[in-house]
């Protein structure tokens, strides 16, 4: 939309606009004799530096922007708000810049007090005056650490100072072939010495402001540092005391960045406005009524159309997704990969649905999953779309869990009698068993491992066959969407095709192993032994020549060169079989991980079995030692088997469907603010 307002009432317009969040606004609009207002460009520059230093206070205090609602503003113009805003707020800012330059300052110190403990960590017990000595005019003087070369006689040191006349006192400190060596002679000798020494000596050298002594010098630095600490403290405890004045205020500035967006990106002559954006089409009565209450009706509105807005000016026009509540913070997963385009699948359905399933096969333990639910609802904050997604994950968690029959590890497991409670179900082992669960006495001749493992390599090669045949039937629903017709027919087709005649077997047979063979006789057979194996090398070899012959018949057909075309084409069909043999085999990780996950809990339980035999003493430090395996495996296992689960999403899923190269739609809202411009 193009939308043109009287001046006199502008700022009225701008101020009802960002109350409604209906307009994207987009670059000036070209109007002849029209041109941007430079105070509005300047007013938004000056508004964005104020903001990203707010920002910059938050980054200080570790801890998260927070919008508040309720804040009003009345003024002449929307200079005077900004201005108005500052002189409010003037206090707080000052307080905080220097606070913060304070921490700016301690932190500065601590870190060259650090860097001072660590050299002199190997001399910390010396109680002796080396600054003086190393300052001495009469001779010369060096402390320093020697790094020994493998093999090299710590005694060599000594033989070679001596020989030049030169007194030296060595001493063995660390673990790592080093020496603390002093050194005092002639100046000219010592420096030669030291010159000899390059690349294995490292000095050491107290600065003027701490005592002489490496000694007390270490110490001096560890009070400080510690002292340093509690004032840090302190500032910090002091801004946070203070942070709702903070959220107010970066709240108000916010607000007033949204506005100056359209203020800078508004053209103007003498007696009118014009500025340009997006609005949802259901919104366009909302978009009128609200510019006839602020504008009394004086207002122009041109829609351009949304093809005209992206063919003609060549820009690509924003996304909008509405999704019910429950999936957008599965969005935000979708968003890290990228925004999509206008005409694109949006894939946050399907991610909302196998995410969960993969993180929980991945990490199957009931009580780890219990653990990941805990620290989301006390330790995220509350309406963060990242507490409800951990808190579905660790949900995923507990159910997988609860089939793998793992909670908190084999010997929680087994004390609560979670295997027994599959056995009362009818079930011989649980559903989802690892195959580490065979050391346990009471499954050693029920099942084998390789049974276990097998069922675990199928799962993973299902869920593998699914999401790459459903991503590449996306990928050409999603090209015929966007009209790429030739690109739907030379490549994403026998893409389809290829994925789901290799990924077949895997998706109908339940056993890996058969799968495995069917699709191996299928292609070295040329089909032979059953239906299965006639798609399969069929359906492959069709898979590859369509890709093939694709581009190079399109071409043709439009005047091109095909046999340049067949060489673009034989890559990409070179590309699709290196895919295959890439994609298929990387879901075996959800296999790995969940086998990595029970072997660590495997390896602590029997810790805690060694460990719990030796008494009321060893029954206690078996305890421990299975708390901390538990807290370990679960903290480290819960972002792993997380960052996998992205991985195979976002590199094998959605690179057969997903560009993810749209931009969002952001409309102009002022969010819990309300400014009010009086009209001139």
């Amino acid at each position: 939309m193009v939308i043109a307002v009287p001046n006199t009432l502008y700022d009225s317009v701008v101020s009802e606009l960002s109350s409604h969040g209906l307009l994207h606004v987009d670059e000036p609009p070209r109007i002849k004799g029209a041109r941007a207002s430079p105070r509005y460009r300047i007013l938004y520059n000056k508004i964005s530096e104020k903001h990203a230093k707010i920002e910059s206070y938050y980054t200080v205090l570790e801890v998260e922007p927070e919008k508040v609602s309720g804040v009003e503003l009345e003024a002449g113009s929307w200079e005077e708000a900004f201005e108005n805003a500052v002189r409010e707020y003037k206090d707080l800012e000052d307080e905080y810049d220097r606070g913060v330059a304070r921490i700016a300052e301690i932190e500065s110190r601590i870190a060259e007090l650090e860097a001072v403990k660590a050299m002199l960590e190997y001399a910390k017990h010396v109680d002796a005056p080396v600054r003086e000595a190393q300052n001495a005019s009469m001779i010369g003087y060096a402390l320093g650490i020697l790094t020994l070369e493998k093999g090299e006689d710590p005694d060599s040191i000594v033989r070679t100072a001596t020989s030049k006349g030169l007194l030296v006192a060595v001493e063995e400190v660390g673990e790592e072939r080093k020496l603390l060596v002093a050194l005092a002679g002639p100046r000219r000798r010592l420096h030669e010495l030291i010159q000899e020494l390059r690349g294995k000596w490292t000095p050491i050298a107290i600065p003027e402001d701490l005592p002489g002594s490496p000694k007390k010098a270490y110490a001096a630095a560890q009070s400080e540092i510690a002292g340093l600490a509690r004032e840090e403290e302190d500032i910090v405890a002091r801004l946070k005391s203070r942070l709702q004045d903070l959220n107010k205020y970066y709240t108000l500035i916010s607000a007033l960045k949204y506005a100056g967006k359209l203020l800078a990106s508004t053209v103007k002559t003498r007696t009118m406005s014009f500025f340009r954006g997006y609005i949802d089409v259901k919104d366009k009565k909302k978009l009128e009524e609200s510019l006839t209450r602020a504008s009394r009706g004086a207002y122009l509105l041109a829609s351009l159309g949304v093809k005209r807005a992206s063919e003609e000016s060549g820009k690509k026009p924003p996304t909008k997704v509405d999704l019910p509540r429950i999936l957008r913070p599965f969005h935000e997963i979708v968003r890290m990969y990228g925004e999509p385009d206008p005409d694109e699948i949006v894939p946050t359905l399907f991610l909302a649905l196998s995410l969960p399933v993969i993180f929980g096969l991945m990490f199957p333990d009931a009580g780890h999953g219990l653990l990941v639910l805990l620290f989301a609802l006390y330790f995220v904050r509350k309406g963060s779309p990242w507490r409800f997604l951990l808190s579905v994950l660790a949900i995923a968690s507990i159910v997988t869990g609860i089939l793998a029959g793992e909670l908190f590890g084999p010997v929680v497991s087994a004390k609560i009698g979670l295997y027994s409670f599959w056995q009362h179900l009818g079930f011989k082992v649980p559903p989802l068993a690892q195959p580490t669960i065979t050391v346990e006495e009471e499954f050693k001749h029920i099942v084998s491992s390789r049974t276990l493992l097998f069922r675990m390599i199928s799962i993973s090669l299902w869920i593998g066959a699914y999401m790459l045949t459903l991503g590449t039937l996306l990928g050409a629903v999603d090209a015929w969407i966007k009209g790429e017709k030739d690109r739907m027919i030379a490549s994403k087709i026998p893409m389809f095709i290829f994925f789901l005649s290799a990924t077949l077997p895997f998706l109908v047979v339940p056993d890996a192993g058969r799968a495995g063979g069917i699709v191996k006789q299928g292609l070295l057979e040329t089909g032979h032994g059953g239906v299965l194996q006639a798609i399969v090398f069929y359906g492959v070899l069709i898979g590859i020549i369509w890709m093939l012959l694709g581009e190079p018949i399109i071409a043709a057909r439009e005047g091109h060169s095909p046999l340049k075309a067949l060489g673009q084409s034989g890559m990409e069909a070179y590309e699709m079989f290196l895919m295959v043999l890439g994609n298929i085999p990387s879901f075996l990780r959800i296999l790995g991980l969940a086998l990595a996950h029970a072997g660590l809990m495997l390896g602590f339980a029997e810790l805690y079995y060694l460990m719990a035999g030796h008494g009321i003493v060893g029954l206690i430090s078996a305890i421990l030692v299975y708390i901390f395996g538990n807290l370990l495996v679960a903290g480290l296992e819960a972002i792993i088997a997380f960052a996998h689960s992205l991985r195979l999403h976002f590199y094998e899923w959605f690179s057969k469907f997903y560009s993810g190269t749209g931009i969002p739609f952001q409309p102009l809202r002022l969010e819990g603010v309300r400014i009010r411009i009086r009209p001139l």
